[in-house]
């Protein structure tokens, strides 16, 4: 029982440092996000001065929905480069709108109320920052491929919180401005960082993608096929110059079953369209190689 427990903390502390690199990527790209937000938050919003409440509550939602769209964008643009697609700016842009601007505004409606009706305290300051997080990371859930939305929603929120009070830290020695800025870069940093590690250390099934001896990237499995191939729409990118096609093949998880499944063209090379894959089986193609892993 000792040594089944030390062993689960053991693959358990493994897969947290073989997704650190993505987390702290995605991390400092939320942060950017964040700051960024925040200074065109306050462009916009400068001299603004609203006294009624439907007016302050509407303000503080739209300055929410900035800086949720900014972190949202800056995670996905971040999730992109991670993957070695580009950034993929329209992409990005189309899909940071909805998730970022919504969480922003419902978290800013949300948090504006409670301040305007129970008065502004720094434990709800946190919690709403927590919501606003949470949210964020259940709309990215739908973007990025097998991100579990509760998994997302769960990572997004503590990460809020996280940032939340750094925030809180950093207005407070920083001044109202600064501080702002950079606890705004604090709770992007740690909604990236925490929605990567919380799914990393739940989920069943991960593909490794080998772009050499030093360097590895890490893809959730699931449900949704993780593509392959040379279209905008593979998740890993395959060349089209070395002959391979648009989506030359799909990874994913059924019935806690792993397959590839390539298509026409490729699948004569390899004499089976569709093969099982176990855990730590690898295949290469091209300059890549791809392994197999499981919980």
């Amino acid at each position: 029982m000792i040594l089944s427990k030390l062993s689960s903390r053991q693959n358990l502390l493994k897969n947290i440092l073989d997704n650190s690199q993505q987390a702290l990527q995605l991390g400092l790209w939320g942060a950017t996000g964040g700051a960024m937000g925040s200074i065109i938050g306050d462009i916009i919003l400068a001299g603004q001065n609203q006294t009624t409440f439907i007016a302050v509550v509407i303000m503080t939602g739209f300055w929410f929905a900035i800086i949720g769209f900014a972190i949202a964008l800056s995670l996905l643009l971040g999730y992109n480069c991670y993957l070695k697609r580009g950034m993929r700016w329209g992409e990005s842009l189309k899909s940071a709108l909805l998730p970022g601007l919504l969480s922003g505004l419902i978290a800013g409606g949300i948090a504006q109320g409670i301040f305007s009706i129970l008065g502004a305290t720094e434990i709800l300051r946190v919690i709403c920052w927590g919501i606003a997080g949470g949210l964020l990371g259940f709309g990215l859930s739908f973007r990025i491929p097998n991100l579990d939305k509760i998994r997302g929603l769960g990572g997004g929120f503590l990460g809020g919180i996280i940032g939340g009070c750094l925030f809180i830290g950093f207005s407070f020695i920083a001044g109202e401005i600064i501080g702002r800025i950079f606890g705004l870069a604090a709770i992007g940093f740690f909604i990236g960082l925490m929605i990567i590690l919380i799914e990393a250390v739940f989920r069943e099934a991960w593909l490794i993608v080998h772009y050499g001896e030093n360097e590895q990237k890490t893809v959730s499995l699931g449900s949704q096929p993780v593509i392959l191939g040379s279209s905008n729409k593979a998740h890993i990118y395959l060349p089209k110059s070395q002959g391979y096609t648009p989506i030359t093949a799909k990874i994913y998880l059924e019935n806690k079953q792993i397959f590839i499944n390539f298509d026409q063209e490729y699948g004569q090379k390899m004499k089976q369209l569709t093969q099982e894959l176990k855990n730590g089986d690898k295949r290469k193609l091209g300059n890549i190689a791809i392994e197999i892993k499981t919980q």
